[in-house]
């Protein structure tokens, strides 16, 4: 299992490949390669927001500012998400609106690569972070696959509310793939 830090480059890695792929994409593939991408960065997100903000609040001197600082920019990509099941696809709204997206999740995925990652490896041990990178790992599997810009971006909301939204969201994408397919 990779530490924490790995986990969350792998996630981020695979994101931007998933943008770069749906950037050509059309019709029914875009489509799928944004069920995709809309699955993935929701979990990566709702694990952060349980065990990476918080371990940056504990452990990182001025992790509160830092903390807030990411969840704000979460918040965002989530409810650009959310417009974006709203919209149709292959429409110019459609493409202005993953564009805001792209340039919010790379911003992101900068500010965290580039400040939060590099103190976290300072003031948390290796044992831990790989620890963490467990726990990251299973926190995603539990996540909800869909946005809930409505849903407090708190690690106590996540862990309440988060097991029903992803019941919800599961039955919710076997439904979607049924009537694909």
């Amino acid at each position: 299992m990779p530490s924490l830090v790995d986990a969350l480059i792998e996630d981020h890695n695979e994101v931007k490949q998933l943008f770069s792929t749906l950037e050509t994409a059309t019709g029914q593939h875009r489509l799928q390669l944004f069920g995709q991408l809309r699955e993935n960065l929701v979990r990566h997100e709702v694990a952060e927001e349980e065990i990476v903000r918080p371990l940056t609040r504990k452990s990182v001197p001025g992790g509160d500012g830092i903390a807030d600082a990411r969840i704000a920019e979460e918040a965002e990509a989530e409810r650009l998400l959310k417009e974006l099941e709203n919209t149709e696809v292959d429409t110019a709204e459609w493409n202005r609106l993953f564009g805001e997206l792209r340039t919010a999740v790379l911003m992101h995925a900068t500010h965290e690569e580039e400040n939060e990652f590099p103190l976290l490896r300072t003031h948390v041990s290796p044992d831990d972070l790989e620890k963490y990178g467990t726990v990251f790992d299973k926190a995603k599997k539990l996540a909800p696959t869909h946005p809930h810009p409505n849903t407090p971006n708190t690690a106590a909301a996540n862990v309440v509310l988060g097991p029903l939204a992803a019941i919800t969201d599961r039955a919710k994408d076997l439904v979607h793939r049924a009537l694909a397919g």
